[in-house]
Parts: structure tokens; C-alpha cells; sequence
């Protein structure tokens, strides 16, 4: 039986608000303080390659950033929260990715990198702020342009 989501506005919210800032860091600054959204300890997936802990996280994006000058957009939709305890919560929802190289605008059409159903385990800690316990993309499509996350090898971090 699945668990219903929840009509805690407020959780809702807060969810939103820690995904969407995340992106944001991400699209807007490569990611230089992407790993301070994660617990010490925690996974962040992308289809078969895993970043456990912040240390790999902090190394994923600095590889990342060091790759060339790319611009992207992480798009959030079908956000859904599922409230486990008053610490301890879900969200799921869809991620699109839109990339390419240099500085936009772009002209022209690009389709998405990347369309990928997202789970990520949130944990309300004692600074009182939501965390990602993990945050795993499962890519349901890629395109011609891989994203660096699937590249990647993260042994070699």
C-alpha cells in the first residue's frame, strides 16, 4: 500500500525549498557548496554512480567545475512529499536537465540532457534544516549530450 503524500504545507515547503536552493547552487555556482545539503554521511546516486558522503559529493562537483564552461538548468516537477516521523520525511518528483557549453544565451534547440525520476530521504537535523540523506536520480531518458554525473567514474574522485 503506498503512503499517502503529505498535506503538511509547511513540510511541503520546506522540501521544495531545499531541492530547489540545491539546484540553484548548482546551476548558478557548479555546485561549490552543493555538499553542504547532505548529511556527512550520505549517498547522492545518479543512475549507477554513487557519491557517498560529502567529501565525494564535494569531489564530484569540483571535478565537475573543472571540466569547461558549461551552463545548465535543473528543472523541478511532480514534486510529491511523504512524511515519515517528525524528523524523517521523502520527496520524489521528476528532474529535467537542460545543458551546453559556454555562456548563453543558446541559440537553436537543445533537448534535455537528462529527464530523471528523483527520490531523496530528508532528515530535519539539529540545526534546524532539512538535509538529503540521499538524493538518488534513476534517468528515465538521456541524450546525446551525456551529463557529467553518468561520465563520470567515481572511483576516480
Amino acid at each position: 500500500m503506498a503512503v499517502p503524500a503529505t498535506d503538511d504545507i509547511a513540510v511541503w515547503y520546506a522540501l521544495y525549498r531545499l531541492m530547489t536552493d540545491y539546484w540553484a547552487e548548482v546551476d548558478h555556482s557548479g555546485g561549490e557548496r552543493a555538499h553542504e545539503f547532505y548529511l556527512p554521511n550520505a549517498l547522492y546516486a545518479v543512475g549507477n554512480n554513487r557519491f557517498e558522503g560529502t567529501d565525494k559529493i564535494r569531489a564530484f562537483y569540483a571535478r565537475r567545475r573543472q571540466i569547461g564552461n558549461s551552463s545548465t538548468r535543473h528543472l523541478v516537477d511532480n514534486f510529491q512529499v511523504f512524511r515519515n516521523d517528525a524528523e524523517r520525511a521523502r520527496a520524489a518528483g521528476v528532474m529535467t536537465l537542460y545543458r551546453a557549453d559556454g555562456r548563453p544565451p543558446f541559440r537553436g534547440v537543445r533537448p534535455p540532457a537528462m529527464i530523471a525520476d528523483f527520490e531523496a530521504q530528508c532528515v530535519w537535523v539539529d540545526d534546524r534544516q532539512w538535509r538529503f540523506r540521499s538524493h538518488l536520480l534513476r534517468p528515465i531518458f538521456v541524450g546525446s549530450d551525456l551529463p557529467f554525473s553518468i561520465m563520470i567514474d567515481p572511483q576516480r574522485l
